[in-house]
């Protein structure tokens, strides 16, 4: 495994990232939350975790004109094309001798997150039908 470099590095690039993801005025990115940044120890790569919400749980309670949440892909896509822009403006606001390059990657913390709460919502006995089609009223 590589070594990570500075955590303060890794935090202001984080910082000067989610500051970027504001201008940039994708819809696609309106609901993006970066969660971690892995910086090289020669500040030659950086790797940017991101996770959005499960767009299942939001679109019940969104209300009209509110950004729908993009797909992973639609999220890659964006970031993939906002790449030059958002490490320009680390450039400019984090003191680097060099400015990183930026990778995208989503948050694998995130995802397994979401299996387990959907695996316990499948398991745990609730409102709605179980697993094998039984309620909780079936007993």
């Amino acid at each position: 495994m590589a070594r990570q470099g500075s955590p303060r590095a890794a935090r202001d690039v984080r910082a000067a990232l989610a500051d970027a993801l504001l201008q940039v005025g994708d819809p696609r990115l309106a609901l993006v939350t970066l969660t971690d940044v892995e910086l090289t120890p020669d500040h030659e790569h950086a790797t940017v975790f991101w996770s959005t919400p499960d767009p299942g749980l939001l679109a019940e309670g969104r209300r009209r004109g509110a950004p729908r949440p993009a797909r992973p892909d639609e999220v890659a896509a964006a970031l993939e094309a906002a790449t030059p822009l958002l490490r320009g403006a680390v450039g400019r606001r984090v003191r680097l001798r060099m400015t990183p390059e930026l990778r995208f990657r989503p948050d694998p913390v995130a995802e397994q997150v979401e299996r387990v709460e959907r695996l316990l919502r499948d398991v745990l006995p609730g409102d709605g039908p179980a697993e094998d089609g039984r309620t909780e009223a079936d007993g």
